[in-house]
C-alpha cells in the first residue's frame, strides 16, 4: 500500500526558497514528509513545514501530485504545495533537520535531492499542477533504505 506524504516549496519576498538539511543522510530538501492518519495532504505540509523549519507557513496553491512507484514500503503519493511564511523562525528539530536555510535560487545547494530541484522548477514555473511519476535514482533510493535502517537502529527498534 503506498504511503501519502506533502512538501512545500516555500519561497520569501525576495525570491529565495526554504530549505532543511535532513538529519539522516545529510542532503538539502524541501519540508516534508507523511501524511497522518486521518489528515489532509493540506494539513500535513503545513505541519511539516512548522515542524521541520519553525516557520508557520500557509498554502498558496498546488504545485503537483508525484507519484514514486519504487519508494520505499510500496510507493509513496507526494503533493506538493507553494506556501509562504507567516509567522515563527528558524528552529532546528535535530532529528529531523540539522539546519534551516534561505538559498538564491541561482546559488541552490549541490547536495540537493533530485526531486526537490524537480518540485522547485515545477513550482518556479507558475501554472496548473502537475501530475507525473517521479523516479528516484538508485544511489538516492539505496541512501533512503539505509537512512530508514540507521534511524530504526538508534531508536532501538
Amino acid at each position: 500500500m503506498p504511503t501519502c506524504s506533502a512538501g512545500m516549496v516555500v519561497f520569501d519576498e525576495v525570491g529565495r526558497v526554504l530549505l532543511i538539511l535532513r538529519e539522516d543522510v545529510r542532503i538539502w530538501a524541501l519540508p516534508g514528509g507523511k501524511v497522518e492518519p486521518g489528515e489532509s495532504f493540506e494539513d500535513a505540509a503545513v505541519r511539516e513545514a512548522r515542524e521541520e523549519t519553525g516557520y508557520e507557513v500557509v498554502i498558496e496553491r498546488m504545485v503537483g501530485e508525484y507519484r514514486r512507484p519504487h519508494h520505499p514500503e510500496g510507493g509513496d503519493v507526494m503533493r506538493v504545495y507553494v506556501g509562504r511564511v507567516v509567522g515563527g523562525g528558524p528552529e532546528y528539530r535535530g532529528w529531523e533537520a540539522v539546519a534551516v536555510q534561505w538559498f538564491p535560487l541561482d546559488r541552490l545547494p549541490r547536495r540537493l535531492s533530485p526531486l526537490a530541484r524537480e518540485h522547485i522548477r515545477d513550482a518556479r514555473a507558475n501554472r496548473d499542477p502537475v501530475y507525473k511519476e517521479q523516479h528516484v535514482p538508485l544511489t538516492w533510493h539505496l541512501l533512503g533504505r539505509a537512512a530508514l535502517w540507521w534511524r530504526k537502529r538508534r531508536r532501538g527498534k
